[in-house]
């Protein structure tokens, strides 16, 4: 047994250390680019450089924060999500910057890049799902007749409730008959997405923040999408990385690139004493015992049971039904033993995130413009929110109030403690993505 434990903990450290690059950034404040100078206010962007500059430390100006990620597109998305051999050189391929971008921001428990890798897996595979006729597969980007292909199915546009992802195609009526399939016809699949996803600081190998602060986070996000070029992003966060995604949205000079934020149970509200005193006491403990934990409940193939228990209560009821449904789905289901892995080094996250409240604000929120999709769970497999359910959800809603974007709220049944059903929650974000 203790040689089987040493065996995966070997694999697991492979699995960090291969898959991800690291770039070191300044802490400074975001400044305006020069295009998005001349579109602004003079006046009103001294007034915000103010407000920004008050919130850092004068001896954190000259800070830096090395942040761990991974750039790659859903055309060349490992399976599993985290590969065991190397995967990434120094340099990444220049035509994924062109690509519409999708930022993932992890939330607390778990959190860590492998977390927002997972997250990234989900997304790929949904979208892949979405667009039988990837581009990948064919080599270009041009008009398919799928007649060639010996296909059937035209490109992806709601489709019916009752098929599988995989089988829907646009549909049309015809008098009062029932839905039939339409003949094929030239259709263009959609482009690969570029998905960026990364250790907010202080988890894995991302170093902390000198001045932990909600601003200070977002500002190293928006340098890191900055610095690698890429011109617009959709952001999908989860938990505690709410309103980090929404004061991206809301900095000056970087706004206008965020072309819509996915919220997934978000903490939009200064957690109460109770919670808070959980948190630190949840940071007590050594490492070996969680690690030890994680491989005897989740070291397993989908088809264990126990594994499946533990899945159930960790994602979801919905989970389960995803792992059957699909292969791939279980090969990303059963990756999350590694997000209860390196304890030691997700504590100062963890501890960055309990700091953060007690600097917290909302004023900037009112300069999202952003649309804004939030995403509020129930574990009731039934999809009954409870009294719990429904407070939080009027507290979500009183939260995004300021914002100018009217956001959009959805509810999903049969979510998880710490994270959600992965293909459902991946299905959502990218519908919202493709009609913003």
């Amino acid at each position: 047994m203790a040689s089987g434990f040493l065996r995966w903990k070997n694999h697991v450290d492979k699995l960090l250390r291969f898959n991800h690059m690291t770039m070191t950034l300044s802490a400074e404040p975001f400044n305006l680019s020069n295009s998005g100078a001349q579109a602004m206010n003079h006046q009103h962007h001294k007034r915000h450089s103010e407000r920004m500059n008050q919130r850092f430390a004068v001896e954190s100006r000259h800070a830096t924060v090395t942040i761990q990620y991974a750039f790659d597109s859903t055309s060349n998305f490992p399976q599993p999500f985290l590969a065991s051999t190397p995967r990434f050189h120094s340099s990444f391929e220049p035509s994924l910057r062109h690509l519409p971008c999708i930022l993932l921001l992890h939330g607390n428990e778990p959190g860590g890049f492998d977390v927002a890798r997972w997250m990234a897996g989900g997304i790929s595979h949904a979208h892949q799902l979405m667009n039988p006729l990837m581009p990948s597969k064919f080599g270009s980007y041009s008009v398919y007749n799928v007649q060639e292909f010996g296909g059937t199915f035209n490109q992806f546009e709601g489709g019916l409730e009752d098929e599988p992802m995989y089988t829907r195609v646009k549909t049309e009526k015809v008098g009062e008959t029932e839905p039939k399939r339409s003949r094929a016809r030239y259709v263009e699949p959609a482009p690969p997405l570029s998905l960026l996803s990364l250790s907010r600081p202080g988890y894995l190998e991302t170093s902390s923040s000198h001045t932990p602060t909600f601003a200070s986070q977002a500002t190293a996000i928006a340098r890191l999408v900055e610095n690698l070029r890429v011109p617009s992003v959709h952001i999908i966060a989860h938990q505690v990385a709410g309103p980090i995604a929404l004061e991206i949205a809301a900095l000056s000079g970087f706004r206008q690139r965020v072309r819509s934020v996915s919220l997934i149970d978000p903490h939009l509200s200064p957690p109460g004493k109770a919670r808070r005193l959980s948190d630190r006491l949840g940071l007590l403990g050594p490492e070996w015992t969680r690690t030890r934990a994680a491989y005897s409940a989740l070291a397993r193939s989908s088809d264990d049971p126990y594994f499946r228990q533990m899945v159930s209560e960790i994602c979801g009821s919905e989970s389960i039904a995803e792992i059957d449904d699909d292969m791939a789905m279980a090969q990303l289901y059963e990756g999350i033993s590694v997000f209860f892995s390196h304890w030691n080094l997700r504590k100062p996250g963890v501890l960055s995130d309990l700091l953060m409240w007690e600097q917290f604000d909302r004023k900037l929120w009112g300069m999202v413009k952003a649309p804004v999709q939030c995403i509020n769970s129930t574990t009731d497999a039934d999809g009954k929110f409870q009294a719990e359910d429904l407070a939080r959800e009027e507290a979500t809603k009183a939260a995004l109030a300021s914002i100018r974007s009217k956001p959009e709220f959805v509810r999903l049944a049969g979510s998880g403690k710490i994270l959600f059903p992965l293909g459902r929650v991946s299905d959502l974000c990218l519908d919202f993505i493709r009609r913003h």
